[in-house]
């Protein structure tokens, strides 16, 4: 048998362990603290609708884009989208609330009873993605992610 004064080391001694390894509360609720905070710094720089931000086509879609714009659209819709016979494309009005299958349509089909023609036979469904993708590049990072889902606050 152990002898009292050794059972009392011992005893003393594992408490020193314990206490050596026990993380105090304090340490926790600050960890908890900036695992909450990074949470939130990242929520805030996320564009609205915790959407990513949807990229633009490349640079020779961009291109092919601009010339069919300026051949065809210019003269309507303005040089820099602002409008003219036509609405604005450049995000200033509605363009943007459509989804890509309503644009197509447009552009293919026209509109009836305003001077929007259509032109399917004139453009290919390429050109026609090519130009949208053109003028979809004057849009906000936001204008470009409510567009592609269809959900966006009304004016």
């Amino acid at each position: 048998m152990t002898s009292k004064s050794q059972q009392r080391k011992y005893k003393k001694a594992r408490r020193k362990k314990k206490a050596g390894s026990r993380i105090p509360g304090w340490v926790w609720l600050v960890a908890f603290g900036a695992v909450l905070v990074m949470l939130g710094v990242g929520a805030a720089l996320r564009p609205p609708g915790g959407t990513a931000e949807i990229a633009l086509a490349s640079p020779e879609v961009l291109a092919q884009g601009e010339v069919i714009y300026s051949e065809t659209c210019a003269a309507c819709h303005g040089a820099e989208g602002e409008g003219n016979v036509g609405p604005a494309l450049n995000g200033s009005m509605h363009s943007w609330h459509h989804v890509d299958d309503q644009l197509r349509s447009v552009i293919l089909d026209g509109r009836p009873d305003t001077p929007m023609v259509g032109h399917r036979g004139h453009l290919t469904e390429e050109e026609v993605d090519a130009v949208i993708s053109y003028f979809k590049a004057w849009w906000t990072p936001e204008q470009r992610a409510m567009q592609r889902t269809g959900q966006h606050p009304m004016p």
